[in-house]
């Protein structure tokens, strides 16, 4: 649609001699008022009823101005041609005439048209130089801001009170087109010193600071504009846009309702935009509602694209599945990843293996480019959730490879290889071999890896240094970790830290005091290999200060039980049998 340019009605009503009666003025003035506001129905409901009850060029001009500005250029020409014929002495419509000529392209005849008719005038017509000059700035891809410039300077000239608003508001959207913004803010500027209470001063002063993503300044002068005019639709729709610029979404989308209900517009762009920043904003309700609106009257996949979206909000995967395929199938030029995003997450509340694996597949061909969320942690908790451990270590390594990594990924990726290393020889491999010995050790090896970037990176947080002592133990066969005593240090480092952890914050004691008991019973075994009785004594008793009845330190501490005599013979016929004694084994 053609860009609309809102003028001042004092200057609209002056231009012409024979609006002079009150009743005309009044409907002219609601006419351009909601032209302004993009009230295009009853702006036109307006001008086509002056021009029928009172066909003069002036009453044509405006006709054909409204179809003009909204990109009507057939019915501009027949409207602009009549008010021509009516009065062919004045020139407002053959301005209108070349206006039509340049929105259609023909730059050469839209020139002899606007040239004609301010020579005509001896340029001496302010009214006919503002027009001619407003002409050049009002189409976004055939414009002349410098000759608009040249015009409206000419006019400037002739307004001996400098109090033309409307000539200072043109030379702004000159100065807009040709990228001059701090040009363009003075002459926007110089209209609010003719007319304080200008709205669309302060609407295209914060539409320049909008451009410039300015987002802050932009809301200032549009909340100005609003402040000027509330009925001012078009301030509303660009606050929005401010707002979401600046992601404060649920004020966007009640700005830009306030500007469907404002203009009245029935336009599914904008209805869509409403429907898309209540999404944004986490208002999957409103978001369908609007939605639901344009069922029947949009013929857009990118509809079902917005409900697939939506649904996959509110949970209702089964309707988000089925709008994602659909819009994917309807456009797939369209796609985007975060329609893979979306869809690949709706599958994955499926619960159904085969919906997992899709929910896998579509989220693979979204995480390349997404780089907001890391969506191969989501892969990754997926595999770990169908306790595919290798799998789950690859993503998480994706993962920490954007550059973006999390505390949490590096855990995640090193219980996952630590996981694995245990399924080594159980499920995967199930012979002991030399093979399955050398596979148990790499991914032992790699879950060190994983907790030693931790501990780097965190080194305060305990559980890395266990990790790794443990790691680091059950990489190699218990003769020969007892024997490498790598894993020492680490469980060592841990049994420092864990008690402070726990005094520091109790509600940590049910899991920490389970990897201390662990860490002891190996630390005791390594001492038992050295013989060193007082260390080994030393962590058993630890251990049953977190729990008395922990078998593998009583039966250290107690030592094996001697075997109990068997009874004496006795006069019976038969003898009972001997009592079996039970061995009881030191902690290892």
């Amino acid at each position: 649609m053609m860009k609309i340019q809102k003028k001042s009605l004092t200057t609209v009503l002056a231009l012409g001699t024979m609006m002079s009666a009150p009743v005309f003025a009044q409907d002219v003035q609601t006419g351009l008022k909601d032209l302004e506001s993009e009230r295009f129905a009853k702006a036109e409901q307006t001008f086509t009823q002056l021009a029928n009850s009172a066909p003069t060029a002036d009453n044509q001009y405006y006709l054909g101005y409204y179809y003009l500005r909204t990109n009507q250029l057939d019915k501009a020409q027949a409207a602009f041609e009549k008010g021509a014929v009516a009065d062919p002495k004045a020139q407002l419509n053959n301005v209108g005439l070349g206006a039509v000529a340049l929105a259609k392209g023909d730059r050469a005849g839209a020139k002899a048209k606007i040239d004609a008719a301010v020579n005509a005038t001896k340029s001496k017509n302010m009214d006919v130089l503002f027009r001619a000059g407003e002409a050049y700035t009002l189409n976004e891809k055939t414009n002349d801001p410098a000759e608009a410039v040249r015009l409206l300077d000419l006019a400037s000239k002739l307004d001996k009170k400098n109090s033309n608003a409307d000539i200072k508001m043109a030379m702004g959207d000159a100065y807009f087109i040709k990228n001059d913004g701090g040009t363009a803010v003075s002459r926007y500027e110089d209209a609010l010193m003719a007319s304080p209470n200008l709205a669309e001063a302060n609407y295209k002063i914060g539409r320049l600071y909008l451009r410039g993503k300015n987002y802050p300044l932009a809301q200032t002068f549009f909340s100005k504009a609003i402040e000027n005019d509330p009925e001012f639709a078009l301030t509303y729709r660009s606050l929005a846009d401010a707002l979401a610029g600046a992601r404060a979404y649920k004020g966007a989308a009640k700005n830009m309702e306030l500007y469907v209900q404002k203009s009245n517009t029935t336009n599914p762009d904008y209805l869509t935009t409403v429907a898309k920043y209540y999404f944004l904003a986490n208002d999957y309700i409103k978001a369908t509602s609007y939605l639901d609106q344009l069922q029947g009257k949009v013929n857009d996949p990118v509809l079902d694209r917005m409900y697939g979206w939506a649904y996959t909000a509110l949970g209702k995967n089964e309707q988000a599945v089925q709008a994602l395929n659909k819009f994917i199938a309807a456009a797939p030029q369209k796609v985007i990843y975060d329609d893979y995003k979306y869809l690949g997450r709706a599958y994955g509340q499926l619960g159904t293996p085969e919906a997992d694996s899709l929910a896998i597949i579509n989220l693979e061909k979204a995480a390349p480019e997404d780089t907001t969320e890391n969506l191969y942690r989501e892969i990754a908790k997926k595999y770990n959730d169908g306790k595919k451990y290798d799998k789950t270590f690859d993503y998480y390594a994706k993962a920490i490879g954007t550059g973006k990594p999390l505390n949490n990924d590096y855990l995640l990726m090193g219980l996952a290889a630590y996981n694995y290393g245990f399924r080594i020889g159980r499920d995967i491999m199930k012979e002991d071999t030399a093979g399955a010995k050398q596979l148990r050790k790499q991914w032992f090896l790699r879950a060190d890896s994983a907790y030693a970037k931790l501990a780097e990176i965190t080194p305060a947080y305990s559980p890395a240094y266990y990790y790794r002592g443990v790691s680091n133990y059950y990489a190699y066969p218990s003769s020969e970790s007892l024997s490498n005593r790598a894993f020492v240090p680490f469980l060592e480092k841990f049994t420092e830290m864990a008690p402070q952890d726990i005094t520091a914050d109790a509600s940590k004691a049910p899991q920490f005091n389970r990897l201390l008991l662990q860490s002891y019973s190996l630390l005791a075994a390594d001492a038992v290999t050295r013989k060193d009785e007082t260390k080994a004594k030393d962590y058993a008793t630890k251990m049953l200060a977190i729990d008395p009845n922990d078998k593998r330190a009583k039966d250290f501490l107690e030592g094996p039980k001697p075997a109990q005599a068997a009874p004496a013979a006795t006069p019976a016929t038969t003898k009972p049998a001997p009592k079996t004694p039970v061995k009881k084994g030191s902690a290892k």
